[in-house]
């Protein structure tokens, strides 16, 4: 049986010191990178004012353009969606075969209930859902307190954590990754 991962790319636009892409590279015979244009994110708030604005907007389309081209330089693409994460990346990942779907593990209310829903959608489908830390200079498990301990004043953060913690070592982004297959990329 060929082992397929599904890489969903998130607030994480980068090949290099990608923990998820990294992961799916070793555990998978092919992978299949997707970024999903949530509509969510494009709505009004309550405050009559767009959720995404046109500055971040430019800047997320150059970011998923420039991610593009180089998945492209290493004989891969990056696959474009619009919908629900949660039920497009589940039906992509259920075209493509996949046994896994690997994407940044969030913090925020909305994305971690994104998160749930997916996992369930794919969990109904016997597919894992592998949520990596990728988010901030210390990964989560190095921290030598309980978060709820954590400092609140910074400088004694900074003074604790040089002392006892490391920053793990950056990852290299890929130098290939195979083509993909019988899949339509969509346009950005």
């Amino acid at each position: 049986m060929r082992r397929v991962s599904v890489v969903w790319f998130r607030n994480d636009l980068r090949l290099q010191d990608n923990v998820a892409l990294h992961e799916a590279i070793q555990r998978s015979e092919r992978v299949y990178p997707v970024y999903c244009f949530d509509p969510r994110q494009f709505i009004e708030t309550i405050l009559g004012e767009p959720k995404t604005g046109p500055h971040y907007a430019k800047f997320l389309i150059e970011s998923i353009t420039d991610l593009r081209q180089q998945l492209r330089e290493l004989g891969s693409d990056l696959i474009i969606r619009q919908g629900i994460p949660e039920n497009v990346v589940t039906q992509l990942a259920r075209e493509v075969g996949a046994t896994w779907v690997f994407a940044s593990k969030e913090v925020t209310s909305e994305e971690t209930t994104a998160e749930v829903a997916l996992e369930r959608n794919l969990n109904a489908r016997g597919i894992e859902l592998i949520l990596e830390w990728q988010a901030t200079l210390f990964h989560i498990d190095d921290i030598p307190w309980p978060i709820k301990n954590v400092p609140d004043i910074f400088s004694q953060f900074r003074k604790e954590s040089e002392r006892s913690v490391e920053v793990r070592k950056v990852l290299p982004a890929p130098t290939q990754l195979p083509p993909l297959e019988d899949v339509f990329v969509g346009e950005i």
